[in-house]
């Protein structure tokens, strides 16, 4: 686990332009990666199929791109987006002359050594074998409480200069 103070060269400076942003960011993986060109993809946790394919297809395509696909890893449009940037991934290393690639990066909700829902810890692990990472604000031993899932939205917000709702009430 890494830890990035506010004001360290390597702290994504499209979050340092957001307002309240925090001021130590925990992560594990390749932070470089949010350096790099990013695009934030959200959306509901109630997914259809065609919403989880949408979700899919564009982090495919985006990392395909060269971008770092920026998601919550929740269920849903998250994990389905979390999904296609891992596979991505996984498909451009296989293909011979590919030069780069992007990656993906997940922010909790809790803290950084608590993968939250438990049901994507696997997830996790194959974001951080492709070269992503995982971020959060909260130091490990924090719990994911229901109202830190907004402020983890302002941070998956502020990693990137875009943000694409595939699906939403």
């Amino acid at each position: 686990i890494g830890v990035l103070k506010y004001d360290d060269a390597a702290y994504p400076a499209l979050l340092r332009e957001t307002a309240d942003a925090p001021f130590l960011l925990f992560y594990r993986g390749n932070v470089k990666c949010l350096a790099e060109r990013t695009v934030s993809v959200v959306g509901t946790r109630q997914i259809t199929p065609q919403g989880k394919q949408a979700a899919f297809s564009f982090a495919y395509d985006a990392v395909n791109d060269g971008c770092t696909v920026v998601s919550g890893l929740a269920c849903g449009i998250d994990g389905a987006a979390h999904n296609g940037a891992v596979e991505a991934c996984f498909d451009a290393a296989e293909r011979s002359g590919v030069k780069q690639y992007g990656k993906t990066a997940a922010v909790l909700p809790g803290g950084i050594d608590e993968v939250v829902p438990g049901i994507h810890r696997n997830l996790a692990e194959k974001i951080l074998r492709t070269g992503g990472c995982i971020v959060s604000e909260y130091a490990p031993g924090v719990g994911a409480e229901t109202w830190r899932f907004v402020q983890r939205n302002r941070i998956i917000a502020g990693l990137s200069p875009a943000t694409v709702v595939i699906a939403a009430p």
